[in-house]
């Protein structure tokens, strides 16, 4: 059974990047090698706990300067695999910039759900607020972004409303969602379900694209250029939902990127959007 008059093998297609991208492999493998030499040559904390769950660990690569903006990435995977070690690559930049960077993990799919996912990343959130002295970070330039699955995890923490955690509307100055998935129903007709276990219900529940609309942080949307036109659909639909409520969200496509090599466009020094990400968070 497909989807929005797709068959099942065209909504497999359009939202399971491993299809479209036959190199995807040598992509993970590049982001691996220069993650763990960034490890290598840069300080960081590695594992600090903010909560119970197996994965609830993040590492911090912080800024030498006291009251430094401070960006907290993501990763994405579909909610089901992939690891914060192997996005350190994407502090290289920020730090030399003068950024603290942390990196998240969470627990995944289907050992939680989707919508624990989320709680565990309100947590975490809770947790660098609470700490972010510690990595001489400033409370008033905390700023997220979030790859694939993780697009829709920042996204999901944009909406929230964080007075209980910090006693205020939004801890964020930025919000970035990138490659991100903001209505959740089509991965039902795909075999990612097998580990997501999206219902009907849980579906809507958990796509930003029917919750609350962002209201306070600076938000920017990007997407690689050669991404599937469902992937790009998504951006350009979270976008327009958002500007309903008067939010101005921009959506750059990062030209020639697919969704592996949208990250190096945008987190690397010579990344041609990586300019556009320091002025937003910075």
């Amino acid at each position: 059974m497909g989807w929005g008059g797709f068959t099942t093998a065209e909504v497999e297609w359009q939202y399971n990047p491993r299809e479209t991208v036959p190199d995807f492999a040598d992509h993970f493998s590049r982001f691996v090698a220069e993650s763990e030499k960034t490890r290598a040559d840069l300080h960081h904390l590695s594992d600090l706990r903010f909560g119970p769950g197996p994965k609830e660990t993040l590492d911090v690569f912080p800024s030498p300067n006291p009251n430094s903006p401070i960006h907290v990435f993501f990763h994405g995977g579909y909610w089901r695999s992939q690891d914060k070690r192997d996005y350190a690559f994407i502090a290289r930049a920020l730090v030399a910039d003068g950024f603290s960077v942390v990196f998240a993990n969470y627990d995944l799919c289907p050992d939680v759900t989707v919508g624990e996912i989320t709680q565990q990343a309100i947590r975490c959130i809770a947790f660098v607020h609470d700490h972010i002295e510690d990595f001489n970070g400033d409370r008033d330039r905390l700023s997220i972004s979030g790859h694939s699955a993780g697009g829709q995890i920042v996204a999901r923490l944009a909406a929230h409303d964080w007075h209980t955690e910090i006693g205020d509307a939004t801890p964020f100055c930025a919000v970035i969602p990138v490659s991100g998935v903001f209505d959740l129903e089509p991965l039902r007709f795909t075999s990612i379900n097998d580990d997501i276990r999206l219902t009907e219900e849980s579906a809507a529940d958990n796509s930003p694209m029917l919750d609350a609309v962002p209201m306070g942080p600076n938000m920017m949307l990007v997407v690689g250029e050669q991404e599937t036109p469902e992937f790009l659909r998504q951006s350009q639909a979270y976008a327009a939902y958002c500007s309903k409520a008067g939010l101005v969200v921009p959506v750059h496509q990062a030209w020639g990127a697919n969704h592996f090599t949208v990250l190096e466009e945008l987190y690397c020094k010579n990344g041609s959007l990586y300019g556009n990400l320091k002025r937003i968070i910075g």
